[in-house]
């Protein structure tokens, strides 16, 4: 049992975690629309109306994903001490955010929250917002690298976040429609080194003209 949780908290717990499993199985399999909250509570051995009294939709459930990859995201924060420098920062961040989204969160998932918040009108678009850990851990690493000279201070800090932010889902994209062959790690750190740290170093486009 949970520190300072009862059973029955912990056991509310359990249900609601087992419906949000058997949720993003189900739309592994199906598909989001063609899996129904009959089918999910059938899956995650409960009633139906145990489902409501967790979540309101099914678009709830690919919510409730996103939030565990900001979980991911402000768990590893902690390993940012450990980079001298906000250019190591962001890209140990990058290729940390990459491995887990391959290997935790899986291609399929990943079409599915995609695909939620492009086609469902009135779900929150957690996709876009800046109120997200991701964004505001992003900015946090351009303001150091803006105080530092690090990073070019043109362009105010929270707008590099929102076009890292931006840049990054296009790889997510890619890989998203892609074959098996997409490594995602490979090209996303790839695509960081060589087009968004560029983008963003100071001194940059001087070093890169060609003399004479």
């Amino acid at each position: 049992m949970a520190e300072g949780m009862t059973k029955r908290q912990e056991k509310a717990r359990g249900t609601k975690q087992a419906i949000f499993e058997a949720a993003l199985r189900l739309f592994r399999e199906k598909g989001f629309d063609a899996v129904t909250v009959e089918d999910i509570a059938r899956e995650a051995g409960t009633a139906k109306g145990s489902f409501y009294t967790y979540f309101r939709t099914k678009s709830d459930i690919i919510i409730e994903e996103f939030r565990a990859i900001d979980g991911f995201y402000r768990d590893w924060s902690k390993n940012l001490k450990r980079y001298a420098g906000a250019r190591e920062k962001l890209l140990a961040f990058a290729r940390a955010q990459f491995r887990y989204v391959r290997d935790k969160v899986g291609v399929a998932t990943l079409k599915q929250l995609y695909a939620n918040n492009i086609l469902q009108p009135d779900v929150e678009k957690v996709l876009i917002d800046t109120d997200r850990f991701l964004h505001r851990m992003v900015r946090a690493i351009m303001e150091e690298g803006q105080a530092a000279l690090e990073f070019r201070a043109d362009i105010a800090a929270d707008r590099l976040a929102l076009l890292y932010d931006r840049s990054f889902r296009a790889v997510f994209l890619d890989w998203a429609i892609s074959s098996d062959g997409f490594d995602l790690v490979k090209e996303g750190v790839e695509w960081c080194e060589t087009m968004v740290l560029p983008a963003i170093e100071v001194r940059t486009a001087r070093q890169a003209r060609p003399s004479g």
